[in-house]
């Protein structure tokens, strides 16, 4: 139960205050309710190493062959593809006969602080998917890659495609001269990420958050809005709530990768242009021969649409494009998740796979 504010009835009524009082009394509840649990559909832990685990949801009904993998951020926590029940992706599809496995890719420490972007692609990227591979009992998998994790899944079905039966890339930055508001914060001469990593060799979470923070510059005062407005119903609040906590437990990130992908992605823009040397391999998008879906989001601001879509053209293979009409997180848990990015996800899979 929620304790009154005894200054709400003094601002009501006057314009400009009344609205400061509304914000007031979001930040008081975020401040004051605890966070709803998350990630709760039941799984099983079928892989494990360093700080990864690889997560197992049944498939419900009649069950598809092929599984399908899902690479989230390194950089955010994994659950945001599990947020809640009716707004989880690995819900959806286990719901719907897939095999799906959840690549959940842990906290850095500073022992992982020379885990460079070889080490995630051809080690612990490279071994999930194997496993997945033995696990279901088949020959390949599909990729699906949310944001930093479409990029690595792009970059994985280029290097090393054996075990990939076809890659859908949501929301993944690959043209990063496009990059918008994030990359006029890691510009070259702009941002020295070297002087960002730690004296324990990561990159901390507080020198993160400044860039998450100007991506969206209003998003404190428009958050607390959104949590008042929410208060009077405790389904939405919950909702609410637990999208705040995925975005308030951020991870660090280690600095050898750190120093890598940004130098290579946002500084120099490498991937796009062929010319991104990993462990001695060239990273070819052409290589990518495999069916190829790359869905943007038109409110996206974190990956704009002219940086994900050039993916599309640059794959060797049968590539198709959709944009909707949301923002980056909004369409893996937001209305637009079970309402039509989850069926298109469905459609597409078994499309490629009849």
């Amino acid at each position: 139960m929620m304790v009154p504010d005894p200054m709400q009835a003094f601002f009501e009524g006057i314009p400009g205050l009344e609205y400061a009082a509304r914000v007031r009394r979001g930040m008081q509840i975020l401040a004051t309710v605890p966070r709803p649990p998350v990630g709760r559909t039941p799984h099983v832990v079928i892989h494990a190493q360093d700080k990864l685990s690889v997560r197992y949801y049944a498939p419900r009904g009649e069950a598809r062959g092929t599984p399908v993998v899902l690479v989230p951020s390194l950089i955010n926590r994994a659950w945001i593809l599990d947020l809640e029940p009716g707004r989880s992706l690995v819900e959806a599809l286990a719901g719907m006969g897939h095999p799906t496995y959840l690549v959940d890719w842990g906290e850095p420490g500073p022992e992982d602080a020379e885990e460079d972007v070889g080490y995630v692609l051809l080690e612990l990227l490279h071994r999930s998917i194997d496993r997945v591979c033995r696990h279901a009992r088949s020959a390949d998998a599909f990729l699906f890659g949310y944001c930093l994790g479409g990029t690595l899944s792009a970059m994985y079905a280029a290097l090393r495609p054996a075990r990939v039966a076809g890659l859908v890339a949501l929301t993944a930055p690959v043209s990063f001269s496009n990059g918008g508001r994030f990359r006029e914060f890691v510009a070259p001469g702009v941002f020295d990420v070297d002087r960002a990593v730690s004296a324990d060799g990561l990159v901390p979470v507080e020198v993160m958050k400044p860039a998450f923070q100007m991506l969206d510059p209003m998003g404190n005062w428009t958050k607390y809005l959104a949590i008042e407005a929410a208060a009077a119903n405790p389904q939405q609040l919950t909702r609410v709530l637990a999208r705040e906590r995925w975005i308030e437990e951020n991870v660090p990130m280690s600095g050898a990768f750190a120093r890598e992908f940004i130098r290579n992605a946002y500084q120099e823009d490498r991937l796009l242009a062929g010319t991104w040397i990993v462990r001695g391999e060239r990273v070819d998008l052409g290589a990518i021969h495999v069916p190829v879906h790359v869905v943007a989001c038109r409110r996206d601001f974190i990956t704009p649409v002219a940086a994900a879509l050039p993916l599309a053209a640059a794959t060797g293979g049968a590539a198709t494009t959709t944009v909707l009409d949301t923002g980056h997180i909004g369409v893996v848990v937001g209305g637009e998740g079970p309402r039509t990015f989850y069926p298109l996800l469905d459609r597409w899979f078994r499309e490629v796979r009849p």
